[in-house]
This record gives C-alpha cells, structure tokens and sequence, in this order.
C-alpha cells in the first residue's frame, strides 16, 4: 500500500468490496450508534437499510448477526470502538479492520479469522468476535457472489 493510502482516511468504495459488505459497514454503524446513543431510531434505521438492499427476511438475519459480531468487539475489545456516521462515505481503521475481518471469513480464511479478531480486539485472541464473524459471514456469502448466502443485492438501492 502506498503512503498516500495511509495518511487519508480510505472511502468506503476502497474498502468494501461488494453491495453486500457496504451494507454490513452501514448496518455497523447503526448498531454501534445506537448502543452509543440509546436511541431506537438506530435500530430501525439499519432495519431500513437491510430492507432496502436484501428484503425484510434476510435483512433481519443480517442484523442479528451483525449485532453478535458488535456485541462481541464490545465484550473483548479493551480501547474504544471507533465508527463514522452510516452515511459517510470515509472509514476509519477499526471499521476498514472489520471489514478485512468479514472478507477472510467469507473466503473462508480462517487462521487470518482468528488472527484479525484478535488485532481487532487487542487481545492475543478473540474466539466470541472470531465466532460472531464466521456466522454473519455465512449470511453475507463468499465475496463477490451476492446471493450466496444471502438475496441478491437490489439494483438501484444505494447506501453510499
């Protein structure tokens, strides 16, 4: 990576490599927005989000997934979570880290699984995050493949 990659914040365009994981990032940041704020309007917002991209059934899946893997970076993670508004098209390093985490386990590179969830989470490992990230990964499908796993992406729905 050159050093113009690392004195900027990467966009979420550099970053996600599918619909499907833009979706996941969006769907983070609700979720940890709203364990931040306590506010409901959260939830129903990565709701929104899920539904708009994957449908009512598998966007629930998602989200319940997604929340056991922030569940989990809160349960072992010792520093502070650091995450962008939903929106926003800039990710900062601990989201651009989860997202290198859920692209291992939807190639099913589970060593590097084991091993990002423990950088992740500052800790020499990380088995509820490293756990928390094969079963949402299952619900997103391999990489490049929407619809594996998960309904196709819907054409014209666009979170960033």
């Amino acid at each position: 990576m050159d050093k113009d990659v690392h004195d900027r914040m990467l966009s979420v365009a550099e970053v996600c490599s599918d619909e499907l994981e833009t979706l996941a990032l969006s769907v983070t940041r609700f979720v940890a927005a709203g364990y931040m704020t306590s506010d409901v309007a959260c939830w129903d917002a990565a709701y929104d989000a899920a539904d708009g991209v994957i449908g009512p059934a598998e966007g629930a899946q998602l989200i319940a997934r997604l929340t056991a893997v922030m569940r989990a970076i809160r349960a072992e993670r010792g520093a502070d979570w650091r995450f962008m508004p939903a929106p926003c098209c800039r990710v900062t390093e601990d989201e651009r880290s989860l997202m290198n985490l859920l692209r291992a386990a939807r190639e099913a590179r589970w060593s590097d699984v084991e091993a990002h969830a423990a950088a992740l989470a500052g800790a020499s490992a990380a088995p509820r995050l490293a756990g928390a990230v094969r079963v949402a990964a299952e619900a997103l499908g391999p990489c490049g493949i929407p619809g594996e796993g998960a309904a196709p992406a819907r054409r014209g729905t666009s979170l960033h």
